[in-house]
């Protein structure tokens, strides 16, 4: 008698992705703009802390290496955005919030999901990594994800209501990149 072989599994072949055109319902805008009084109270507490699932070289930025299976996942190192840069991310971060790009979702007080503008008119999405503690994680949109244009739409209009004299050239910059690189 021959003694049977072990079945040899073959790795799956990796995952194409595809261009995120579809709206997602688990991630959406809040319908309408928060308060003045909602954006001032998490501006006040709202944290940012690096997550190495977006990092390229997480050693880099001080995080140790994300040991998960994320096959769609989107590094900041892509936009250009690296280490010198973190110095920038409490002002992004205010940006978002000051915009009003909260997501419909609220988890022990705070928004889910927030969004910002970079000079560059990158978008940032902005996970809450903590609830109750407004700490959140980021990285890059892509350019052919449909959310964007809301995005862009809120800030468009949240930059259209500010005087003359608080309206910032870095914001318009902003704007104006992001309508470019998110058609």
């Amino acid at each position: 008698m021959i003694p049977s072989l072990p079945s040899m599994r073959r790795k799956p072949s990796p995952r194409i992705l595809q261009p995120r055109r579809s709206e997602n319902e688990k991630r959406d805008l809040s319908p309408g703009m928060p308060s003045a009084a909602e954006r001032a109270q998490l501006s006040g507490r709202a944290t940012y802390g690096g997550y190495a699932k977006h990092k390229r070289d997480p050693y880099a930025w001080g995080l140790e290496p994300y040991r998960g299976r994320a096959p769609d996942r989107t590094f900041c190192e892509d936009t250009g955005f690296g280490i010198a840069d973190q110095q920038r991310i409490p002002q992004l971060l205010r940006r978002g919030i000051d915009a009003g790009l909260f997501g419909d979702l609220v988890r022990q007080g705070d928004p889910t999901m927030l969004w910002t503008l970079d000079d560059d008119g990158w978008i940032y999405e902005l996970r809450q990594t903590i609830p109750g503690r407004a700490l959140y994680h980021g990285y890059p949109l892509l350019p052919t994800n449909a959310l964007g244009r809301k995005v862009i739409a809120r800030f468009e209009n949240w930059y259209l209501s500010l005087s003359r004299a608080q309206r910032q050239p870095a914001m318009l910059a902003a704007l104006r990149g992001a309508q470019e690189r998110y058609r």
